[in-house]
C-alpha cells in the first residue's frame, strides 16, 4: 500500500499550528492540497474498498465537499478557539 501521509504532511500541519492565519494559509494552500487534502482523498478511496468487504454498513465518500473528509476550516461561531483552521486531518 502506498504511503499517504508523508513528512511534508506533518510539516504542513506543524507550520499551520504556528501560523494559523488566513493570509499564511492562502499563501500555502498548494501545500495543503498537495500534502494533506489529496493524500487524504486517496486514502479514503483506497480504504473504502476494504471497508466494503467488512460490512455493507461501512462506507467512504471521497467527495471533497460533503464526503468523508472534514473541512480544514474551523466553524468559529460557537467555539472558544477562534483560529480559522483546524490543525489536524479529520476523516469519518
Amino acid at each position: 500500500m502506498a504511503a499517504y501521509f508523508t513528512k511534508e504532511t506533518f510539516t504542513f500541519l506543524k507550520d499551520l499550528t504556528e501560523n494559523n492565519k488566513r493570509e499564511w494559509f492562502n499563501e500555502n494552500k498548494h501545500r495543503y492540497e498537495d500534502h494533506v487534502k489529496d493524500p487524504a482523498i486517496r486514502f479514503i478511496i483506497d480504504f473504502g474498498a476494504h471497508l466494503r468487504t467488512l460490512s455493507k454498513h461501512f462506507r467512504s465518500d471521497p467527495r471533497t465537499v460533503g464526503g468523508s473528509m472534514f473541512r480544514i476550516y474551523r466553524d468559529t461561531r460557537f467555539s472558544k478557539d477562534k483560529t480559522p483552521y483546524k490543525t489536524h486531518i479529520g476523516i469519518q
